[in-house]
């Protein structure tokens, strides 16, 4: 049986099953039976990445007849270029204009988040920085019962509580000397 590699464009997608047909330009724009993707988890463990889109250049490897095989992954060219040429650099552009990238010779990651960020955990969160943590909106909402500050505070502005304020001992801000 042979196989070869070919180039062509995406014509159309399966969502449900992880398929696509493709193009093929350089023989005549014939259409490739369905194509499987690979995925890289489908047992216990199921990963299911974003598809490939209407009109993305791939490369794909075809049976003898040419028109089934499977394909290989999206693939950039001159009229397509890589978003980032950077050697350090991992990028990810999705479609809404959402971007993650992470410089591992700056050591950086960076999420760049269009819509809203939600982070769930059925267990506890730590967050540990060797420097100062910055956390920047026009406002912030700590639904908590308790919160437990280990340190010094220091506020840059109005404080406004509701509630009894009580110092270790025992004396409230109704205290007068």
């Amino acid at each position: 049986m042979s196989i070869e590699l070919a180039y062509g464009e995406v014509s159309a997608i399966d969502y449900l099953s992880c398929r696509i047909r493709v193009r093929l330009d350089d023989r005549d724009g014939l259409q490739t039976y369905w194509l499987n993707i690979p995925q890289r988890n489908t047992q216990g463990t199921k990963r299911r990445p974003l598809m490939p889109e209407l009109g993305e250049q791939v490369a794909v490897l075809l049976d003898a007849d040419g028109v089934g095989g499977v394909y290989l992954g999206g693939i950039y060219s001159t009229a397509e270029p890589p978003p980032v040429v950077d050697e350090d650099t991992d990028f990810v552009r999705f479609s809404d204009g959402t971007v993650s990238t992470y410089d591992r010779k700056a050591g950086v990651m960076r999420l760049d988040c269009e819509g809203a960020l939600i982070v769930k955990c059925g267990r506890s969160i730590r967050v540990e920085a060797a420097g100062p943590l910055v956390v920047k909106a026009p406002s912030a909402t700590l639904d908590i019962p308790q919160v437990t500050l280990n340190g010094d505070l220091q506020v840059n502005g109005n404080v406004s509580a509701t509630g009894t304020m009580m110092d270790v001992g025992g004396n409230s801000n109704h205290h007068r000397h």
